[in-house]
């Protein structure tokens, strides 16, 4: 289904099938609809980029809440798990789950929320650099690149389960 089809489907519709496309946020998605019709995926980009930044910062705050941690087995959503798993993180040696829990803790405990990362098209060690690095930022530039982390990995979703759904 093409970002223009999605305008033909009830807003309900579209929930059921993109509403989980916002880590547990499906209100961002149903905002998302609100802002179409959308010819192609570069007006999707700029839409998504639009609900996120223009969302008052709670609800920015609890978006970033909702992402699980990486490479920890904790409750995540069916999406979060497949591209943990795509990216081989649900897979790792105890040596390198542990170096990764124990960036992604340090990364918790100085910012405030957990570490977010679209993993989409990474490896592992992608992963470990891009915390390591991130370490050494402010907390606004954290916080900015966290939503557009988020962003990343919605347009990502949206596209895969555009791919997957016919009209």
């Amino acid at each position: 289904m093409t970002p223009g089809a999605w305008q033909e489907l009830k807003k309900a519709a579209f929930l059921e099938i993109y509403g989980d496309c916002f880590e547990h946020s499906p209100h961002f998605a149903a905002r998302l609809y609100d802002l179409g019709p959308f010819s192609d995926w570069a007006e999707v980009d700029r839409a998504v980029r639009s609900v996120v930044f223009q969302a008052p910062q709670p609800e920015q705050e609890a978006l970033i809440q909702a992402h699980p941690r990486l490479g920890e087995q904790n409750p995540m959503s069916a999406l979060s798990s497949q591209e943990q798993r795509r990216s081989g993180l649900a897979s790792l040696d105890p040596e390198r789950a542990a170096e990764l829990q124990q960036l992604t803790r340090t990364y918790e405990e100085k910012f405030g929320f957990p570490f977010v990362l679209c993993v989409h098209g990474k490896q592992t060690e992608d992963i470990l650099e891009s915390v390591r690095e991130r370490l050494n930022q402010t907390q606004e530039a954290e916080f900015q690149r966290a939503l557009e982390e988020i962003c990343c990995i919605a347009l990502q979703r949206l596209k895969a389960r555009s791919a997957v759904t016919r009209s």
